[in-house]
C-alpha cells in the first residue's frame, strides 16, 4: 500500500502525531517517536513513549484502529495513515536505538526551526517505547491547500 516515495517520507525526520480511542470512542492522542517501513509486508513499526502518553499509548491495543499523522515542519507536507493495530509491545534494543536517533535528529530541526528545548520536552520522548506493529488500510493528503483531506490509497476489504 505504500509506495517508496511515502515509505522514505514518513521513515524521515517528520512530525509523527497519532491518535487511538477508548471503549467509549473517546480520541486520545500522543507524538511519536520514530517509525520503519516494512518494505516486505508493508506494515509499520510504530514507536511511542508509554510514559510521555500513557493514554494513548494503553488504548493501543491489538485489533483496535489506529491514525496516524506524518508532518515535516519545514513546509507542513503531510499525510495520514489510518490502519488496524496487530502487535503491541516494549520496543526491543534495536527499536530503543532507533526512537533515540528519531528523537535526538526531531529536536535539533525543530531547535533550527525556532522552537524551543522546553517547549519540545512535553512532547517528545524516547522512553519507556512500545512499538506497535500497524497494517495501513486508508491514506490521505493532510498537506494544507485545496488537495488536503483527499484519498491517496482505498481503504482495504476488512
Amino acid at each position: 500500500m505504500l509506495g517508496p516515495e511515502l515509505a522514505e517520507f514518513i521513515e524521515s525526520p517528520v512530525m509523527i502525531l497519532f491518535a487511538t480511542r477508548d471503549e467509549a470512542g473517546r480520541p486520545m492522542i500522543g507524538r511519536g517517536s520514530g517509525v520503519r517501513v516494512d518494505r516486505k509486508s508493508g506494515h509499520l513499526h510504530f514507536l511511542a513513549s508509554r510514559c510521555q502518553w500513557p493514554e494513548a499509548v494503553s488504548e493501543a491495543q491489538v485489533g483496535r484502529p489506529i491514525a496516524m499523522t506524518y508532518v515535516r515542519p519545514a513546509d507542513y507536507k503531510a499525510c495520514q495513515i489510518k490502519g488496524r493495530i496487530l502487535t503491541a509491545g516494549p520496543a526491543d534494543a534495536a527499536a530503543r536505538a532507533q526512537g533515540e536517533t528519531y528523537v535526538a535528529e526531531q529536536l535539533a530541526r525543530m531547535l533550527a526551526l525556532g522552537v524551543t528545548r522546553m517547549q519540545l520536552s512535553s512532547t517528545l520522548s524516547d522512553r519507556d517505547l512500545v512499538c506497535l506493529t500497524i497494517e495501513p488500510q486508508a491514506i490521505f493528503e493532510q498537506t494544507p491547500g485545496p488537495g488536503a483531506g483527499r484519498r491517496l490509497m482505498p481503504e482495504a476489504a476488512a
